[in-house]
């Protein structure tokens, strides 16, 4: 099936294996008036692991968003996280949604995982790392206790020109949305990831 007027073409998805991603990024102070510019999208993919720091995605796109930061980002790392905030609050709210259709299928639970570009943030939620501006220090504790109660199944620091969020706060952006709109798949670098127990 295919939206003409925007040029997506859907195609089907194995649910008993489908995950749900939310790419996430943000840019700092890039707009002409200084603000920041946050973006995110969400796809339900079927996803194959081509090596241990490669995967390939093959799904559709289900929600994207580009919005001008309402706060005040004094760093790169506020525009990532406010942009992370955005995109988890959005993935929760159709992940939720999915529970419910997949538990009445009897299959089992989709997985949310959240993919940044940011080392910083990256290393903020899943290594415990601190950050000196104490606004941004309840954000980092929801994100965390969410990953902590596997709310998030996974968060993976991606590289930066494998993801598709960037076209959504950059006026120079990579291909990568523009290859997965092509092809709906896309081969992405994974740079850091934890595994952790299934129960």
């Amino acid at each position: 099936m295919e939206n003409l007027d925007r040029g997506l073409r859907y195609i089907p998805i194995d649910l008993m294996h489908a995950k749900l991603m939310v790419f996430v990024d943000g840019s700092f102070a890039n707009n002409k008036d200084l603000s920041s510019q946050l973006g995110f999208i969400l796809m339900l993919v079927n996803e194959s692991t081509d090596t241990d720091d490669t995967f390939t995605i093959r799904g559709n796109v289900i929600h994207y968003s580009s919005t001008k930061c309402k706060r005040v980002t004094r760093s790169a790392l506020a525009s990532e996280i406010y942009g992370m905030v955005n995109g988890f609050d959005m993935g929760i709210a159709i992940a939720t949604t999915l529970r419910m259709i997949v538990e009445r299928l009897g299959l089992a639970e989709i997985p949310l995982i959240i993919c940044t570009d940011s080392y910083s943030l990256y290393e903020c939620l899943v290594k415990l790392g601190t950050t000196k501006e104490k606004r941004l220090m309840i954000d980092i504790m929801a994100l965390r206790q969410s990953y902590e109660r596997r709310e998030i199944t996974e968060i993976r620091w991606i590289n930066g020109e494998d993801n598709p969020a960037d076209a959504f706060t950059k006026a120079s952006p990579n291909r990568a949305l523009e290859r997965f709109i092509d092809s709906n798949s896309l081969t992405v670098r994974v740079d850091g990831s934890v595994q952790r127990p299934t129960t």
